[in-house]
């Protein structure tokens, strides 16, 4: 609580900083324990200590405090951890700081251009201790590679592990950095061999390693999964609430094995309804502070890549004692909800039960259902009750779209890959049989977020404040120039769900949503209720996943402490000090699943793209800008369509009409645009896929995939293109070519001979590099 108390104490006094002898005296605190806090707050960035050894908070001294995004270019944007606007960095001024560390940085006055720029003063904490990459060697030494191109370090590797291996190899590297070392320079110690180029085998592993996510379970938390008893005690049973008699079931992905919820539906004799959302009871099987509870805490949620999944918990439970399978008696937290058939909640209640789910339906089930076909012949008997549901959802719905509730109308793609390594890309719509479940989540996880908040117990809330105000002025903008207008200055949800429902329909729909959820602020959990912009929510939180995230079980935790009436001082205390934490974590660690998710499915649809290169599809521009317009083909596979494929006239980006527009024949590309793009260049590595534009007249003329192999992508045919500001509009200015190498720092090969010796590799017998002037006089 000390810690706390400290940060506490200088955010009410935050004029002037302290010395610790002086926060010694006004908590009465002992010296070392006040020092430990301190040292604790200044990594974590919450406190800056000075010169003079004194403590106050970064922002009343100018600094700010955030992780840094790294452009492969070389500049960075330090992302505030508070409010405030991104600010830029120059390469110069990086202070060694790698993409995602987390930073101080000062601010610098506005240089001639009148751009705010700083540099990073601090690196508080690294965001990676590993890297994946390609093995070269250049001059006897073993360099790293990147495959991340906004790490444009190419690391220089301690021999040892390397012997026998082949340029090209694809390795995992341990990063040791200066501030450990003493080195100049950062350099990597061999870890891990992944394969010869690349493969889609080799690619998993590459993320899994990138974006440091766990694979196995340590013993210790296996052994206490396997201590678990699958069969429930008959004094459990009968402690519980008993909803085995009811027409209980699942509705899932036709490949989901981790079954969270499951629901019923009752009618009363006055046409009301009592809808019953039942939630897996992970809670009652992962004890607080156990082994199960820390792993679940450190990875936060489950990480679903194409062909792997990646669990919260052991199967043991995930998939166990835990999944809601259909005939088995599973223990659930239950939220009852009585509704009228306009969607007016009456009345609600939670109960700790017991389950024996009665049919596992899919979501193609359903949906063809709803769209005429009988269900599965084993499920029959639920008919009526899914029609009772589908009513009831769609006037959920209907009431939430009219306070305000965004609906975004994107098509998802699932990348499937067969054991055999056939891929699929699966395009997945928002269609009424998804709409149902996900109207019946959100009407739970409201419901447990109102009845905590009224009660003034602390939780953890899933919070989406309002846009950044220079973000939704750039969305008022760019609105404008595509015809549709924004009411009023401040964001305002059923504004935002206006323009939505106007362009629906038309082609450019789905530019319209993406403009909208660019210009949105990132959902995340919070201690504080903040509300949910893009929902119209005032309270909102996760309850109905805890098999799968971390936020979810601990909610199960707060409710069951409330539903019990075991709350004390000391757990509100505890609760109080330890959910910023957990919050800040969870939300980390959901991003950055996020990312692999992506990044991992984006290589895929590069090799389905490879497979289709040549091909002629339809497409609708989803992104405009100087260098080029990106398409999102119908299956949900992007690219870039560079101005150098553009070779009917010269284009130029004229901002205000979010299009390109060509110099002498005004012909116009823009956002929302249906355009017809073959498949030029795939570069899988780099998660890259060019379209070339075909014109009308070659469109029926589709070839057959080729059997090329994929090339690095294409440079723009002028090398030297720039843009050139002149009013209203950005020109695309054309120069002779360079004769330039790729951008990229040169290695520097400086690091003590203590960990690399004289060693110039034996398979690579080349002369040794001259050392330095600078490097041979520090050694005299």
């Amino acid at each position: 609580m000390t810690k706390q108390a400290i940060y506490e104490f200088i955010k009410r006094n935050p004029k002037k900083p302290y010395h610790l002898a002086e926060i010694v005296r006004q908590l009465r605190v002992s010296r070392q324990e006040a020092k430990r806090a301190l040292d604790a707050l200044v990594q974590e960035g919450k406190l800056v200590q000075t010169r003079r050894k004194t403590y106050g908070l970064p922002e009343e001294m100018r600094l700010v405090v955030g992780r840094i995004s790294v452009h492969p270019n070389g500049f960075g944007f330090v992302v505030p951890e508070g409010e405030g606007a991104d600010l830029f960095i120059p390469p110069a001024y990086l202070g060694g700081a790698w993409h995602n560390d987390k930073v101080v940085a000062r601010p610098k006055p506005p240089g001639r251009d009148g751009r705010p720029w700083g540099e990073v003063i601090r690196i508080l904490e690294r965001a990676r201790d590993k890297l994946v990459g390609t093995l070269e060697f250049s001059r006897g030494y073993a360099i790293l590679r990147p495959d991340d191109p906004r790490v444009r370090e190419r690391l220089l590797l301690v021999p040892d592990g390397l012997e026998g291996l082949e340029p090209g190899a694809r390795i995992v590297v341990r990063v040791r950095y200066p501030e450990e070392t003493g080195e100049r320079e950062p350099f990597g110690e061999f870890l891990e061999y992944l394969g010869q180029g690349e493969t889609p085998e080799t690619e998993t592993r590459a993320v899994i390693v990138k974006y440091d996510l766990r694979e196995d379970f340590p013993p210790e938390v296996l052994a206490e999964a396997e201590r678990i008893e699958a069969r429930i005690p008959e004094a459990e049973l009968h402690r519980r609430a008993d909803f085995r008699h009811l027409n209980v079931f699942t509705i899932d992905g036709a490949d989901a094995k981790d079954f969270d919820d499951a629901i019923h539906i009752e009618r009363y004799k006055n046409g009301n309804y009592r809808v019953g959302i039942h939630i897996a009871d992970v809670s009652h099987y992962v004890p607080e502070g156990s082994a199960l509870d820390q792993e679940a805490f450190e990875r936060g949620t489950s990480v679903y890549l194409p062909g792997r999944v990646l669990p919260m918990l052991p199967e043991k439970l995930s998939n166990g004692v835990c999944s809601l399978v259909p005939g088995e008696d599973r223990l659930v937290l239950s939220v009852l909800v009585d509704l009228t058939p306009s969607g007016e909640v009456k009345r609600y209640s939670f109960k700790e039960g017991v389950i024996r789910s009665k049919a596992r339906l899919t979501y193609d089930q359903v949906q063809a259902f709803f769209e005429g076909d009988p269900l599965p012949e084993a499920a029959r008997f639920l008919e009526a009750d899914l029609r009772d549901l589908f009513a009831l959802t769609q006037t959920l719905k209907a009431r939430r779209l009219e306070q305000g509730a965004l609906d975004f109308s994107f098509t998802e793609v699932k990348v499937d890959v067969d054991p055999d390594g056939t891929l699929h890309l699966i395009p997945i719509a928002e269609r009424e049989a998804r709409s149902l479940i996900e109207e019946l989540m959100l009407l739970a996880n409201r419901i447990v977020a109102k009845h905590l908040a009224d009660k003034g117990i602390p939780a953890l809330y899933r919070v989406h404040e309002d846009p950044a105000e220079d973000r939704y002025r750039a969305l008022v903008e760019a609105l404008a120039r595509m015809g549709y207008k924004l009411p009023g200055k401040e964001p305002d949800p059923k504004a935002l769900q206006q323009v939505l429902h106007q362009a629906a329909g038309r082609p450019e729909a789905p530019a319209v949503s993406m403009l909208l959820l660019r210009s949105l602020s990132l959902a995340r959990y919070a201690p504080e209720n903040l509300g949910h912009f893009g929902l119209a929510f005032e309270d909102y939180l996760h309850f109905t996943s805890p098999i799968r995230r971390y936020p979810d079980l601990v909610v199960h935790r707060v409710l069951r402490h409330v539903m019990r009436r075991r709350l004390s001082q000391k757990k509100i205390a505890a609760w109080q000090e330890q959910f910023p934490r957990i919050a800040e974590h969870a939300s980390e660690r959901e991003r950055n699943a996020e990312a692999a998710e992506r990044d991992l499915s984006k290589y895929y649809q590069c090799k389905w793209a490879e497979a289709h290169k040549g091909e002629v599809f339809e497409g609708t521009v989803s992104g405009v800008t100087n260098f080029g317009v990106f398409v999102a083909l119908d299956n949900g596979v992007e690219g870039l369509l560079h101005l150098s494929n553009l070779t009917d006239d010269y284009y130029e980006y004229v901002e205000e009409a979010l299009a390109l527009i060509g110099r002498h024949t005004n012909k116009r590309i823009g956002m929302g645009d249906r355009i017809k793009v073959a498949i030029d260049e795939v570069n899988p590595a780099l998660r890259q896929i060019d379209f070339a534009l075909v014109e009308d007249e070659m469109s029926q003329k589709s070839s057959a995939p080729s059997t090329q192999s994929a090339k690095a992508p294409r440079r723009p045919r002028n090398k030297r293109t720039s843009t050139k500001a002149t009013p209203k509009r950005t020109r695309r200015v054309v120069g002779p070519p360079e004769e330039t190498k790729r951008n990229e720092r040169p290695v520097k090969v400086t690091v003590h001979k203590l960990y690399f010796g004289e060693w110039t590799g034996e398979n690579h017998r080349e002369a040794k590099p001259t050392k330095s002037r600078r490097t041979r006089r520090r050694r005299k």
